[in-house]
């Protein structure tokens, strides 16, 4: 992994951290709502698999990953 692609996910990362710490604070940066938080972490996430697949899988496949009942069902189809 280069420099420049580790510091770009070094941001994505930092800007899922901010959407979970400001959940539930009423302030501008709160979405709302678990849900909307999830979904855009997963967005986020989705941008980390372009730059380097393999991280992306490391973190996702991780223990402090759990992907939603419905998407685990998803993958049993």
């Amino acid at each position: 992994m280069t420099t420049e692609t580790r510091l770009r996910i070094d941001n994505i990362l930092r800007k899922c951290a901010t959407i979970y710490s400001n959940l539930g604070t009423k302030t501008p940066f709160d979405v709302g709502s678990k849900d909307v938080a999830k979904q855009k972490e997963k967005d986020l996430l989705e941008q980390i698999k372009d730059l380097d697949e393999e991280f992306y899988n490391t973190v996702t496949n991780s223990k402090y990953y759990a992907p939603k009942k419905e998407e685990v069902e998803e993958q049993k189809s």
